[in-house]
């Protein structure tokens, strides 16, 4: 995977094994490799947060799949802030993209909600917001 912005590349086969210590499968979730979380949306994370691209590359050469444990990223912690966030932020957002993940979770996505601007609800009817709707617009003009 290349990053367009940094030309920084992630070896996903190294960040995967690192994802399935991290998310093992376990009490009926599926781990990181079984629903093919880096894999399918290490691309799509890296476009939203394409800043963690550099300290991801960071975690992947400092840490080594062979020797690795969950107890290893407590201490990378203090090691490398920057790449630990990075690492795991990453494979959290693969992992919760899934899916599979997401209906195990009972988490439908973001859903629409009605809104019916005129059910006030009691706050608004005791004049909590008279002062902001007295007061008027406000605004800072943009600069160009």
């Amino acid at each position: 995977m290349t990053s367009d912005n940094n030309s920084t590349v992630v070896d996903i086969g190294r960040l995967e094994q690192l994802a399935d210590i991290m998310l093992p499968s376990a009490h009926g979730m599926p781990s990181a490799s079984e629903v093919r979380a880096v894999d399918s949306y290490l691309d799509e994370v890296l476009e939203w947060r394409d800043d963690l691209c550099q300290p991801l590359v960071e975690a992947l050469t400092a840490l080594d799949p062979a020797t690795f444990t969950v107890e290893r990223l407590s201490a990378f912690l203090s090691e490398n802030e920057d790449a630990y966030t990075a690492l795991t932020t990453v494979v959290a957002a693969c992992y919760y993209l899934s899916p599979v993940v997401r209906d195990r979770i009972g988490y439908p996505g973001q859903v629409a909600k009605t809104y019916d601007p005129f059910a006030y609800t009691e706050w608004v009817a005791e004049g909590l917001l008279d002062p902001v709707v007295d007061r008027g617009p406000i605004w800072r003009k943009v600069s160009e």
